[in-house]
C-alpha cells in the first residue's frame, strides 16, 4: 500500500468517526435531556399526590362532597377535577389551633389544613425560591408545573428536529460513500434500499406530558378575605352538622399530643 492510500485510509477513518461521534453525540445528549425531565416529573408527582392527600383531608374534616363545593365556591374557586372533592385518602399532620368556641376551633382547625394546602400548590404550580447552596446570594426556583410543562414543549421541539435533521439513513449513507466499491455493489445488485427502515424505527417519540400524570391545581387564596369565608362557611356546616363535627375533632385532637392534630384514612 503507497503512501497516497494510506492518507486516503486515514481521511475516510477520520471522517466516519467524526460522523459517528456527531450522529451519536446528538442522540445521547437528547437521551440525557429525556431522563433528567422523567427525573424531575417523578419528583413533581410526589408533590402531586401530597397535594391530593391534603384535599382529601378537607374532604374528610367537611364530612361531604356539598360540603367541600360549598367551602370552594364561597372561596371563589373551582376545582376541575371533580375527585379533588370526593377524595377520602389521606394521612397528614398539622398544628392544633386554639379556640374558645367548639364553632371557632372547627374553622380554625379547616384552616390549618387549608393553608398548607395552598402553599403546597404555590409550590407545585409556581415554584418555591430558595438560596443556591453553592453560590451566596443566588436566588434558584424548584422544580414546578409550568416550567416541567414548558419544558416538555422545547423537547419535543428538539426531539422533531432531532428526527428530522438527524437520520440514520443519512448518516449511514454518509458512511457507505466513503466506500466507493461498497458504493458500486449496491448500485449492481440494487441493495441499499432498506436503510429508510431505521429512520422511523429509531426515531424519537415525543413526549406526551398528560401521560407523566401531573394535574394542574387552581390557586387558592389565602388572605385575610378568604381565611373570614372559609371560617363562615365552616359556621354553617357547624351549625347543621354539630354531631358529626364533633365526632371528627374527637379524632383528630388526639389528647396524648398537645401540639400536632393527625387525620389518617389509608
Amino acid at each position: 500500500m503507497g503512501i497516497l492510500d494510506e492518507w486516503g485510509d486515514a481521511l475516510v477513518e477520520e471522517g466516519l468517526r467524526e460522523a459517528a461521534d456527531t450522529f451519536f453525540g446528538v442522540r445521547k445528549a437528547l437521551d440525557e435531556e429525556i431522563a433528567y425531565f422523567e427525573t424531575q416529573a417523578a419528583k413533581l408527582k410526589t408533590q402531586a399526590e401530597e397535594i391530593r392527600s391534603w384535599f382529601a383531608g378537607l374532604n374528610c374534616l367537611l364530612g361531604s362532597q356539598p360540603n367541600s363545593r360549598l367551602l370552594f365556591d364561597a372561596l371563589g374557586v373551582t376545582l376541575d377535577d371533580p375527585t379533588l372533592y370526593t377524595h377520602l385518602v389521606c394521612s397528614l399532620q398539622f398544628r392544633r389551633p386554639r379556640s374558645f368556641t367548639r364553632k371557632g376551633l372547627f374553622g380554625k382547625t379547616v384552616w390549618e389544613v387549608y393553608e398548607p394546602l395552598a402553599r403546597m400548590i404555590q409550590a407545585y404550580m409556581h415554584g418555591d425560591h430558595y438560596s443556591d447552596p453553592l453560590l451566596p446570594g443566588r436566588v434558584l426556583v424548584s422544580v414546578h408545573h409550568e416550567q416541567l410543562r414548558k419544558h416538555c414543549e422545547e423537547i419535543n421541539a428538539r426531539i422533531a428536529r432531532v428526527n428530522e435533521s438527524n437520520r440514520p439513513s443519512e448518516s449511514l449513507g454518509f458512511a457507505k460513500r466513503l466506500d466507493q466499491t461498497q458504493v458500486f455493489k449496491e448500485s449492481v445488485t440494487g441493495g441499499g434500499g432498506q436503510t429508510w427502515n431505521l429512520d422511523k424505527d429509531m426515531a424519537f417519540a415525543p413526549l406526551d406530558f398528560d401521560a407523566f400524570k401531573l394535574p394542574a391545581f387552581p390557586d387558592l387564596p389565602v388572605d385575610n378575605r378568604a381565611q373570614s369565608a372559609l371560617q363562615a362557611c365552616c359556621g354553617r356546616i357547624f351549625d347543621r352538622e354539630r354531631s358529626r363535627v364533633d365526632a371528627i375533632m374527637e379524632e383528630v385532637f388526639d389528647p396524648a399530643d398537645k401540639k400536632v392534630c393527625i387525620l389518617d384514612r389509608n
